[in-house]
């Protein structure tokens, strides 16, 4: 059977494929109409939500009301020109039951951002593979749902995912199309053209998101650069330029001053060795049972890819160049809220050190790949072929570790936790035993008295422990007055928060 050559064979596993990848992340969808609002939500969206209040969905006031959330935020928390205008726009403002399109706001650019970079990649790699980049960019997308380190951070509050996940999306593209840039022979003039305005556009938007992924997009186009102006091509510039510009207007912005000077961060030389051990401690937790049957599932297509004829062999001489790149990456990106904040972030940020981490290995397995084949001449074609052989056994063992994948709780061994599962199994547990309906009907209670226009001054009560789902929970009010903004989001004269009775 030669699969990389049947376009039936490939159309029947690509459906197989993709249907048990919805089935396994049906769970992880039906809990987001669960979600609700909480903490940063209500800062940013005061006056989106004080328009809606009075005007209906009227989206020239919407859009007006966020750019003024973009610029008091510049000027008095944080430079985040374009993440503060899309955080006013979270969906709550249209009502608690709206809250759960956080996780398509989540997964929609991601999914789209992998499909395109992988598109551009092994179009150029491997032209007549057409169905592998949907292939890959689902298994990608799968695998960041079931193994994030802090779900509720990355899919379910929208104030955290959407300040992180967006941009790191957009830096996932922005890497293939430095890819493409750095072998344009076979590119249109148009298409580089293209390519670079797409890239030098994105470095701004990213730029204007946060400063961690901002940071990444910089040092990736700066390798790429590097590599490329030696042989005399220059197009990768413009992007690197303007990720700096961006990140340097979100660094310099006035908020971004006033929030810094609120921070205890850290010495230069501690910062540094500090998070250098951070990172390794994190490639000690994340080898596990679900990144196995990742790096399992990825063998055969990477295997493929790596005996593209556009590439040299010259790539593959040091394929530890891979897990080194990988290993700064992550030091780097830990290295910023080491040294400003002396930790090692919140977990939002380990969700895009994780995926990282994730891409990081994914490549160095197809330099690894490539490095055995073209290198040191190990015919892995061979096996290929006798692992074809047994094609009837080869689905149910897809299946099984893709189950594995969604079952496991990677995460777990992550955060030191060893009672929760991974994201689709946990969301199926919180949705059997009603803890997700609990918290969702609490809110909504607590949302009731909050919109009540009779009530000027509002009294609230804290979560129970019962109703603070691990998935959808993030924090809650304590006790004593509004802390949240949640007086000015409603219009109240004052919110105070009491003990439950």
């Amino acid at each position: 059977m030669d699969f990389w050559h049947d376009a039936e064979a490939q159309k029947r596993w690509l459906r197989r494929f993709v249907l048990l990848i919805l089935v396994l992340l049906l769970p992880a969808a039906l809990l987001a109409f669960y979600a609700r609002p909480s903490a940063d939500d209500y800062v940013y969206a005061a006056r989106t939500h004080a328009v809606v209040e009075q005007y209906g969905a009227d989206w020239g006031r919407l859009l007006a009301a966020a750019w003024e959330t973009t610029v008091y935020f510049f000027r008095n928390w944080q430079g985040l020109y374009v993440s503060g205008f899309v955080l006013a726009l979270q969906p709550a403002i249209f009502g608690n039951q709206w809250y759960g399109l956080t996780f398509l706001c989540v997964l929609i650019p991601l999914f789209l951002c992998l499909y395109a970079a992988a598109r551009i990649v092994i179009f150029r790699l491997e032209p007549a593979q057409k169905r592998l980049p949907l292939a890959l960019s689902l298994l990608f997308l799968f695998a960041f749902v079931e193994g994030m380190p802090s779900p509720v951070e990355g899919l379910y509050w929208f104030n955290g995912a959407m300040n992180y996940l967006p941009y790191f999306a957009l830096t996932i593209l922005n890497t293939a199309l430095m890819f493409a840039l750095a072998m344009p022979d076979n590119l249109s003039r148009f298409r580089r053209a293209a390519y670079m305005v797409f890239g030098t556009g994105i470095g701004l938007v990213i730029g204007g998101g946060h400063q961690v992924v901002g940071e990444l997009n910089i040092l990736l186009l700066l390798f790429g650069t590097i590599v490329c102006v030696r042989s005399r091509n220059f197009r990768i510039v413009p992007a690197l330029v303007s990720a700096i510009v961006g990140l340097l207007i979100n660094i310099t912005a006035p908020g971004t001053q006033v929030r810094t000077e609120g921070f205890t961060g850290t010495g230069l030389v501690e910062a540094i060795a500090k998070s250098f051990v951070l990172a390794g401690m994190q490639w000690i937790r994340w080898l596990d049972v679900p990144l196995l049957c990742l790096l399992l599932l990825l063998a055969l297509p990477l295997h493929r890819l790596a005996q593209s004829c556009v590439l040299s062999d010259r790539i593959f001489r040091n394929p530890w160049w891979g897990i080194a790149g990988t290993y700064v990456l992550m030091w780097a990106m830990i290295f910023l809220p080491s040294y400003t904040m002396g930790g090692i972030g919140a977990g939002r940020l380990l969700n895009v050190v994780w995926m990282t981490f994730i891409l990081g290995l994914a490549v160095s397995e197809f330099l690894l790949l490539g490095w055995l084949e073209r290198i040191r001449s190990v015919s892995l074609t061979t096996a290929e072929h006798r692992l074809w052989h047994h094609a009837r056994f080869l689905p149910a063992a897809m299946a099984a570790m893709l189950v594995c994948m969604a079952c496991v709780g990677s995460h777990t061994v992550k955060e030191g936790q060893d009672n929760f599962f991974a994201t689709s199994l946990e969301a199926a547990y919180e949705l059997a035993n009603g803890q997700a309906a609990a918290f969702a009907r609490t809110l909504d209670e607590r949302e009731a008295i909050l919109s009540d226009e009779r009530v000027t001054d509002a009294e609230i009560t804290p979560l129970g422990a019962d109703e603070r789902p691990w998935l959808l929970y993030y924090t809650d009010v304590s006790v004593g007055p509004d802390l949240w903004g949640l007086t000015p989001y409603y219009g109240k004269n004052s919110v105070v928060v009491v003990e439950k009775q």
